[in-house]
C-alpha cells in the first residue's frame, strides 16, 4: 500500500514568510498527483510545519509557519480533505516521521511505500525520506513533484536521495500511468 506524503506545501514556503520561488512550479504536478492518489485509495498524508516559538528550527530560518497561524495552513491548490485515509500530520521539525507518531499510523492502514513530494527536496523531503528508510519503507520521489529553494542544485539533492536512502526517483507521469511525450 502506498502512501503519498505532501510535505509543507504551505502558505509561508509558497507565497509567505520564507517564500519559495520554485514553489508554482509544483503545483500543477502535486494536484495531479493528489487527484491520482485519492482515486486509487492510497493514503495521502499532509505532513505540515506547525511550530512552537520554542521550535530549535526557528534559530535558524526565523518564525514561519507557526501553529495555528494562516501560514502554517496548505495552499488551496492542495487542500487537504481529512479522514480516516487522508491524514494532516502537523511537525514541529524537518522530518515528517519525527515526532509525530505518523510511523504508527501508517503501519495502520498497512502502508509499505511512501510516495514523498514537497518541499524542500534538500531539507525537509531528504529528512523524510531519512526517516521512512529507517523505519523501512520504500521511498519514491518523483522529481517534479518536489522543489528546493533558489541556488540549490535540484539534480545533485534528487541524487543524494536516490544514492544514500535508495528511493526511486520518478517522474508524476510514470506514477499516474499518463503517457510520456517524447
Amino acid at each position: 500500500m502506498k502512501a503519498l506524503v505532501i510535505v509543507d506545501m504551505l502558505e509561508d514556503f509558497v507565497g509567505g514568510a520564507l517564500a519559495n520561488p520554485r514553489a508554482q512550479a509544483i503545483v500543477d504536478p502535486l494536484r495531479r498527483l493528489l487527484e491520482h492518489a485519492r482515486r486509487e485509495g492510497w493514503v495521502v498524508v499532509f505532513s505540515n510545519d506547525a511550530h512552537h516559538p520554542d521550535d530549535p528550527e526557528l534559530k535558524v530560518w526565523g518564525p514561519h509557519a507557526m501553529e495555528g497561524d494562516p501560514g502554517a495552513e496548505v495552499i488551496d491548490a492542495l487542500r487537504p480533505e481529512p479522514g480516516e485515509r487522508e491524514l494532516v500530520s502537523p511537525k514541529r521539525s524537518y522530518g515528517a516521521f519525527d515526532g509525530t507518531g505518523l510511523d504508527e499510523q501508517l503501519r495502520a492502514l498497512g502502508v509499505d511505500e511512501v510516495v514523498v513530494a514537497g518541499q524542500h527536496t534538500h531539507i525537509c523531503v531528504r529528512h523524510t525520506s531519512y526517516g521512512a528508510l529507517i523505519r523501512g519503507y520504500e521511498i519514491t520521489v518523483p522529481r517534479d513533484a518536489v522543489c528546493a529553494f533558489e541556488g540549490v542544485d535540484e539534480d545533485e539533492a534528487l541524487e543524494y536521495l536516490r544514492a544514500t536512502y535508495g528511493a526511486r526517483i520518478t517522474t508524476v507521469d510514470e506514477l499516474v500511468g499518463a503517457p510520456i511525450s517524447r
